[in-house]
Formats: C-alpha cells, sequence, structure tokens
C-alpha cells in the first residue's frame, strides 16, 4: 500500500519538474514571454517616439522614477534604459547604479518641462511614429508615479539639472 503511494506521488513530481523545465526553457529561448503564462501580458505595441526640439540632443544623465522633493532637490530611482538598435533596451547606467537613488537639484537656471505627448485621444497603432510634445512647467505637479528625466552635470550621485521633463504617468487599461 505504502509502495503505491510512494509510486504515485513520485510519479506526479517527475510530471510537474518536467513542465516546470519546459517551460522554463521556454522562457530562456524567448519563445513565451512569461507574464502571458499568468494571462497579463500580450505583445504590446511598438512605436517610435521623434524627442520634442526644446530637449537637449544627447542622452539623459537619469531617466528614472519620481521618489521624493525636498526644497529644491527631488529623489529618483534610475531606470536603467538606453536606445538600442531594435528600440528601449536594458542596460546599466554608466557611473550610476541602478539600484542606489539619485538626487537631482533643481536650480533657478533649471527648464522644467511636463511631458505633453500622451495627451492624445486615439491610441497609437503599431509602427507608428510619435512626435513629443512638451510645454514649460513647474516641480510643483511632480508626484510619486511620474516618470523623470534629467539632463545636467553629475557629481557622484548627484546630477544638477539643466533641463528636466516629466509626464504624467501612464494608465493602461486591461480589456
Amino acid at each position: 500500500m505504502q509502495n503505491k503511494k510512494l509510486i504515485i506521488n513520485l510519479g506526479i513530481l517527475v510530471l510537474l519538474v518536467g513542465a516546470a523545465a519546459f517551460v522554463a526553457g521556454r522562457m530562456l529561448n524567448r519563445k513565451v514571454d512569461p507574464l502571458s503564462l499568468l494571462g497579463i501580458a500580450g505583445k504590446g505595441v511598438v512605436i517610435s517616439v521623434i524627442p520634442a526640439e526644446e530637449l537637449p540632443k544627447t542622452q539623459a544623465e537619469v531617466i528614472g522614477q519620481f521618489l521624493e522633493r525636498k526644497d529644491n532637490t527631488i529623489v529618483v530611482q534610475p531606470i536603467p534604459l538606453k536606445l538600442g538598435a531594435g528600440g528601449i533596451v536594458a542596460r546599466s547606467s554608466a557611473g550610476i547604479s541602478s539600484a542606489s537613488e539619485v538626487e537631482v537639484v533643481i536650480a533657478n537656471e533649471t527648464i522644467i518641462y511636463r511631458d505633453t505627448t500622451t495627451d492624445f485621444n486615439v491610441p497609437p497603432s503599431e509602427g507608428q511614429s510619435l512626435q513629443q510634445t512638451v510645454e514649460e512647467s513647474t516641480q510643483d505637479d511632480l508626484n510619486t508615479e511620474s516618470p523623470i528625466s534629467a539632463w545636467g552635470h553629475k557629481s557622484g550621485d548627484r546630477i544638477i539639472a539643466e533641463v528636466l521633463v516629466y509626464s504624467k504617468p501612464v494608465k493602461i487599461r486591461m480589456p
């Protein structure tokens, strides 16, 4: 009786380990999106964003998520991104760890823009180019959901901002 239970339990264990190895192998070979296994992800829409004329032509010193504000200093959690051949790809930021927080100092000369690109009524379609638009703003509208990009002079984990752009958070509705 105990041998029969042991054989059944081992058989179930072998099936579970085999299924897990199969899924892991497919994920490693990029045949399966890990989030699609949970039913919450799809291929998505790929669009090109043409940077606004007002913004510097160089890569931002920091791109990240607004965490907090202390007078004229804001704290940003960097997101390790860069533009690659196929769009945005992950990278480790040169000089700034992706795990560390970065202080962005806003001086009197800092130009602050609010990204208005996402203020559209019709969702973009696949392969569409979207012109980024910005308008001058203040740091008063920043909140913990605001993505931030800052250009300026780097000093350790602190950036003296010349230009700062923040966006309203993008809300995604699931069908």
